[in-house]
């Protein structure tokens, strides 16, 4: 085959590969999607810039449709960090502390929050203001990376990287600063049994102090 008879080819093959790569994340979004409450069990590991060691802990993730989201971290100590509509709330029994603020003012930890609502409610025109979104399938594993738009504050946003299997029972998120601290999520789907023992509205209630 000639050089010229390749590179046409080549050209030819160039639309179908786009159309398969949107097709492919689409296919992520969708299944990423949430159209009822969802709750995992994790693992999170944090690198801290000024920190000797990692940072480890323990709890469950709750979600619900509506884009309200629940950490109940139990180890190393039990604390409620929630959002709800435009909330953030926060509760340390331990330590009785409480703390509620509106979303819009919580900086880089709010961006970071609201990549993950537009994640679970399907918006994905927001997610392409501020990411370049790539999708990639090897098997039953699929990955959604999210990088900030170059043109935008990176300090501010942070990178992503969504992933898991065909069987949604676990999930991994990479949250990458852009001075090099990160955090990780090993998140696996609770049984039946722990998803009765905790609810969004219950935890939500307690994180409000109502």
């Amino acid at each position: 085959m000639s050089i010229k008879r390749s590179l046409l080819w080549c050209l030819a093959l160039l639309p179908a590969l786009g159309w398969a790569d949107e097709t492919l994340l689409s296919e992520l979004l969708t299944r990423i999607r949430q159209n009822s409450q969802a709750q995992f069990r994790y693992e999170e590991t944090r690198i801290l810039e000024l920190a000797a060691s990692p940072w480890h802990g323990q709890g469950y993730m709750l979600s619900g449709a509506d884009g309200s989201l629940v950490k109940l971290q139990l180890q190393p100590a039990r604390v409620i960090m929630a959002i709800a509509e435009q909330r953030m709330y926060y509760w340390d029994p331990q330590q009785n502390q409480r703390h509620s603020a509106a979303l819009d003012s919580a900086g880089p930890a709010g961006e970071q929050i609201k990549a993950f609502r537009s994640i679970l409610q399907g918006r994905t025109d927001e997610l392409q203001t501020s990411y370049d979104l790539a999708a990639e399938k090897q098997g039953k594993q699929w990955s959604l990376r999210m990088t900030p738009k170059p043109e935008l504050n990176a300090d501010l946003i942070p990178a992503i990287e969504i992933s898991g299997d065909d069987e949604d029972k676990q999930r991994r998120i990479l949250i990458k600063q852009a001075d090099g601290e990160s955090t990780e999520y090993r998140m696996q789907k609770a049984t039946e049994a722990q998803q009765q023992e905790y609810s969004i509205r219950g935890l939500l209630r307690e994180a409000s102090g109502e």
